[in-house]
């Protein structure tokens, strides 16, 4: 995980320079202003300083995944209202109006409150909250509209703290994505949720990213580039979850 260091100038209106005691919460938000991007965000933070405006937050989140970091941990950011004293607050990127963290945004996402959960401590089920469990307001949007997604996100966290998700693997999928092939990491991002009888039409989709049409032609392919060591396994669609992870690990370095 890279985190650039962007820092707002101490002022009056987005970074104070107080201290915080404790981190006790993490705060989830959306940035408001759908497909910007997280330097565009942290500039808006900046130019607070000759308005009167009061509002910042320690790290941005970009649409491709990027993590700018603001303000340092152990200061207050004006995120939060009553949960500034003790809360690290995440602002995230969104494509649409809807709200929706895409793909790269929310693996970023994951990743960077697992870190902060496992250095100050936190339960990812008690101490990742929406902005919206503070003060009521509709943010960040889809997670306040879509309270199961917001269950899932936690879990997710969880589940990297636990090391049950397999962040190599997750990478990949962010890598084949960048091409333009867009795999559901909650389908993709793990052996254990793999459905196979989606196998033949994710090959397919990666095959765009070669210029190939259709699934024989794609594995074929794979097969010259020495990505796919055991052809009839392949050519006679005998998927597996662990064939599958090997491959699109295989496909990423190679894309690189």
């Amino acid at each position: 995980m890279e985190i650039k260091k962007a820092l707002l100038t101490v002022n009056r209106y987005s970074r104070v320079g107080k201290k915080m005691k404790e981190v006790k919460k993490i705060v989830v938000h959306w940035v408001g202003n759908a497909n910007t991007s997280a330097m565009a965000n942290r500039n808006y933070f900046e130019n607070l300083k000759n308005g009167k405006v009061y509002a910042s937050s320690h790290y941005i989140i970009g649409l491709e995944g990027e993590i700018v970091q603001c303000i340092p941990e152990d200061e207050v950011a004006y995120h939060a209202t009553t949960a500034n004293g003790y809360s690290i607050g995440i602002e995230n990127c969104h494509p649409d109006w809807s709200g929706k963290f895409n793909e790269k945004t929310y693996i970023s996402l994951i990743e960077l409150c697992t870190d902060i959960c496992k250095r100050h401590g936190l339960d990812p089920e008690t101490d990742i909250l929406r902005h919206y469990d503070i003060s009521k307001k509709m943010c960040p949007k889809y997670y306040v509209q879509n309270p199961e997604s917001w269950k899932k996100l936690k879990a997710d966290v969880k589940a990297m703290m636990e090391e049950e998700v397999d962040i190599k693997l997750i990478q990949a999928l962010k890598n084949i994505s960048e091409k333009g092939v867009k795999l559901d990491v909650s389908i993709w991002g793990n052996i254990k949720t793999m459905n196979m009888k989606y196998a033949k039409l994710m090959i397919e989709k990666i095959g765009t990213i070669f210029g190939k049409r259709g699934y024989r032609e794609t594995i074929e392919y794979l097969v010259t580039q020495k990505a796919i060591n055991s052809p009839e396994i392949w050519r006679e669609e005998k998927f597996m979850p662990e064939y599958c992870r090997s491959l699109l690990i295989k496909i990423s370095n190679f894309i690189q």
